[in-house]
């Protein structure tokens, strides 16, 4: 499922908001509970955004939504990062040189 940059940004804000608020983010399933911390730490409201409760198919049971999108976030590669020995893939060769400046001074 292609996400919608407002659904992009909950999910990110899932899996910034999760390890301070004592959730864990290595799940596909969120209590209602769970969501309204993440959505009062975000928003300071307490609710939900309806592109989660309103769908019924990420319903998993009783005040439980899948939200497999914060795994698959959390596993996508990002450049930088070594998967199975990829690791000169990732490298570049630097192209600029970098000169130590002195600060300027503002009167």
């Amino acid at each position: 499922m292609q996400l919608t940059n407002r659904q992009l940004t909950y999910i990110n804000a899932i899996i910034a908001h999760a390890p301070a608020l004592g959730i864990d983010t290595n799940k596909s399933s969120f209590s209602r509970a769970e969501l309204r911390q993440i959505s009062m730490n975000e928003k300071g409201k307490i609710w939900i955004p309806n592109w989660i409760t309103h769908d019924q198919s990420r319903r998993a049971g009783r005040g439980v939504f899948n939200i497999p999108e914060v795994m698959e976030q959390l596993q996508a590669v990002h450049p930088g990062q070594e998967v199975e020995g990829d690791g000169l893939a990732d490298s570049a060769p630097e192209t600029e040189t970098m000169t130590p400046c002195e600060p300027s001074l503002v009167m």
